[in-house]
């Protein structure tokens, strides 16, 4: 949706009109904004012309995760113990948006405080019966659906890739502190990232752009800057990729396949990973989640309201040892110091986003090849390593093998941290080679 010169408001109002209908069936958004985003919208329309071309997202409506403060929205994180939350001042991330002339029109559903990666509540736009992921599920949703090109979302162990993936859209996790915290409830304090979920890497850059102007500085509108595919080096986690199922394995040996007839240099590489990972996410998450929660669990009547899986994650939390905490962080700096050395070497690492395509909603196991896996540490497999090490990574949607199906695989990129620009630039790139975008229904 692309207002360009024309009024604003008429395009909002046909929108709010479209979510009305459709939402009573998806439940991607938690509360509505419609006056709000009236209002913005006739706002940007008093404005000079002169005045709202120079604003970078002038007229794109958007949604933002539950977790995150937006006026005048309640912003409960998916909890009833929050419902009551009415923020007076919106998360930075937020302001940025709405300043560069984001219309924002809702507040999208997210898994229980963040805390899952199913957002079983939210109906799947493209494949019904089928988890979009999460736990920014309704943010996904809400671009896969079309209703906007893009959405807010948060990451703490692949909470905007994972999806992403789900989905068929693009998720991009950036550079660990590049996008502000301030205003998003806290989950893990040293894993939390605030990133865009869209349709496209092109849309993903836009908002990127305004999110973080210094990492990922303004340019002409138009295609990324391609990379010289002969001197590109990418590195693929080929174990990675032989434990996804057939049709994600397939998705993705056909993407290599493209990439190097470009020219591009693949080579494989070991990322590192379990059991050590799963340890040191385990441990990590746990404990900063119950810091952050201390008021929460000093507090019986509350902690009582929170659901079994929350409230008890937090109690396992307050269980860990300080010296348990310090050894998995230092076992964390190991795994970055690892992916460091990796991209000393190459320019790029690929690996699976989700190794299977969007399990059903109300699935316990997954099974991949003939061994079944828990719903949650499966989805979160490759994509939790780069909350620990900081280093941006992006979800990026590759067609099925099965062309009836709906549900997408997804290719997951990371670069060196702090080269975010880069990266978005070459997914861009890679995103035009494979001749792929999302499915985002119009």
């Amino acid at each position: 949706m692309n207002p360009g010169s024309g009024p604003v408001r008429p395009l909002i109002e046909a929108l709010l009109q479209r979510v009305s209908r459709e939402d009573a069936s998806l439940h991607a958004l938690s509360a509505r904004m419609d006056q709000a985003a009236l209002a913005a919208a006739e706002r940007l329309d008093a404005l000079e012309p002169a005045v709202r071309e120079a604003l970078p997202l002038a007229g794109m409506p958007v949604v933002v995760k539950d977790l995150i403060d937006t006026p005048p929205a309640a912003c409960r994180g998916g909890l009833d113990l929050f419902a009551g939350w009415y923020p007076a001042v919106p998360a930075e991330a937020v302001r940025r948006l709405e300043a560069a002339g984001a219309v924002v029109v809702g507040v999208a559903e997210t898994d229980n405080a963040g805390f899952g990666v199913r957002t079983a509540q939210v109906g799947h736009p493209l494949a019904p019966g089928h988890t979009v992921g999460g736990s920014s599920g309704g943010s996904a949703a809400a671009v896969a659906a079309g209703w906007v090109p893009a959405a807010l979302g948060t990451d703490t162990g692949g909470s905007i890739r994972i999806p992403a993936a789900c989905c068929g859209v693009v998720g991009f996790k950036p550079t660990w502190g590049r996008v502000p915290a301030d205003g998003v409830r806290t989950l893990v304090a040293s894993l939390d990232h605030v990133g865009p979920i869209a349709c496209d890497v092109a849309t993903v850059r836009r908002l990127q752009q305004v999110l973080d102007p210094d990492g990922v500085p303004a340019r002409e509108r138009g295609p990324g800057r391609a990379p010289c595919w002969g001197q590109l080096r990418i590195g693929i986690a080929r174990a990675q990729v032989a434990d996804c199922d057939t049709a994600t394995a397939a998705a993705i040996d056909r993407a290599v396949e493209r990439l190097e007839a470009a020219g591009a240099c693949v080579v494989p590489v070991d990322l590192p990973g379990d059991p050590l990972l799963e340890q040191v996410h385990e441990t990590v998450f746990c404990h900063e989640a119950a810091q952050a929660w201390r008021a929460v669990l000093r507090d019986p009547p509350r902690l009582a309201r929170l659901p079994a899986m929350v409230r008890n994650t937090l109690l396992a939390g307050m269980a860990i040892a300080p010296e348990s905490y310090l050894a998995a962080m230092a076992a964390r700096a190991g795994l970055r110091a690892s992916v460091d050395r990796l991209l000393d070497s190459v320019d790029l690492l690929l690996c699976p986003t989700v190794p299977v395509l969007a399990p059903r909603v109300d699935a316990r196991q997954v099974r991949v090849r003939g061994r079944d896996h828990g719903f949650t540490g499966l989805l979160i497999r490759d994509t939790r390593l780069f909350n620990h090490t900081g280093h941006p990574a992006l979800a990026l949607p590759l067609p099925a093998a099965d062309s009836g199906d709906r549900r997408q695989a997804s290719l997951q990129l990371a670069a060196a941290r702090d080269r975010d620009a880069w990266l978005l630039d070459a997914a861009q790139a890679v995103e035009a080679l494979l001749g792929g975008r999302s499915t985002c229904l119009p």
